[in-house]
């Protein structure tokens, strides 16, 4: 790695939150149903990541001056065409780095997304590496009560005698809220994750989320709240899960009336209130116009007044553009 990059040296832990409605936030590899334990909603940290290696890929990637390039993403083998759904291997993908003096170091160099979340290498002639990424996310949990409604499909082709009788069925939810943990761990591998990793990763996760909008994978970004803890003698404090201290306030009024969004905040605050002296700033990202995040009764902005008003950060998504 470079040594005049700005490495990330702070642990950082973090809530991140979609909503799928009439959707299916991730499918099972059965019958594409949404992944759910006897109803309740969850997801795999798996289809989030892809939304950021897609994102990355499609927007900063440059193969040919071997820049951003994303390792960890299906790539179509020389000279296929999409439809004909023909993939390189692992091995294939490593072609890329195999005239570098060290490979290994060549493929950290280039790629942002072993950076973040790691992943196992084999090289040929060289040993096999692996490297757990600095960045983590844990399964989604629904927090919205989501129920799962199967809906009735006909194909678009008639029989020989003209009759429209091929039929089945899908399944979506009416409407999920997601919560994820996210951690940020530089000290799992130091002087590995940039800052400018960190800026790629939020930009990444909120609007490489947005943009898969089918009927199988359609979310939508609500909310990103990061916590940067104090870096004292390369102290590591993990205080424990997050995503299920935000509380939906208005389930039935959001679902039924199209009412605008209104998590509380009263358990995460209460938790973090514990840990203020070591906290160094909090930085929520939402659109106050879809999202409005309650404390005490009362909606949190800049005039709330509490133990931790003054390490917050109020962001609008856009700003994850301009930077």
């Amino acid at each position: 790695m470079e040594t005049d990059k700005e490495y990330v040296k702070n642990y950082y832990q973090g809530i991140y939150l979609t909503e799928t409605i009439l959707g299916n936030p991730n499918g099972d590899f059965v019958d594409n149903s949404p992944r759910n334990f006897d109803g309740e909603i969850f997801t795999t940290d798996k289809c989030i990541k892809y939304n950021v290696r897609k994102y990355i890929h499609e927007s900063v990637e440059d193969l040919e001056n071997k820049e951003n390039i994303v390792f960890f993403f299906p790539r179509l083998v020389q000279g296929a065409k999409k439809e004909e759904n023909k993939f390189k291997t692992r091995d294939d993908v490593f072609e890329f780095f195999k005239n570098e003096e060290n490979p290994f170091e060549s493929l950290i160099k280039c790629s942002p997304d072993v950076r973040m979340f790691g992943g196992t290498f084999s090289f040929k002639n060289e040993d096999s590496k692996q490297i757990y990424g600095p960045i983590q996310l844990t399964y989604g949990a629904d927090i919205n009560n989501a129920q799962i409604k199967r809906i009735q499909i006909g194909a678009p082709f008639a029989t020989e005698n003209g009759q429209q009788k091929t039929n089945g069925s899908e399944a979506i939810v009416d409407d999920a809220i997601i919560s994820y943990d996210i951690t940020i761990n530089p000290n799992v591998y130091k002087n590995l994750l940039l800052k400018s990793d960190l800026e790629l990763f939020k930009k990444s996760l909120w609007f490489g989320t947005n943009l898969r909008k089918s009927t199988s994978k359609k979310t939508d970004s609500k909310l990103l709240i990061l916590i940067k803890f104090i870096n004292e003698d390369n102290t590591i404090l993990n205080i424990g899960e997050l995503k299920e201290l935000i509380e939906v306030s208005n389930k039935k009024q959001h679902k039924v009336n199209h009412e605008t969004l209104k998590l509380n905040c009263d358990k995460l605050f209460k938790k973090l209130d514990k840990y203020c002296d070591f906290i160094e700033s909090i930085d929520l990202y939402y659109d106050s116009d879809e999202l409005i995040l309650e404390y005490e009764g009362e909606t949190l902005n800049e005039k709330t007044q509490c133990k931790l008003s003054d390490k917050f950060s109020f962001k609008d998504p856009i700003d994850l553009i301009e930077n």
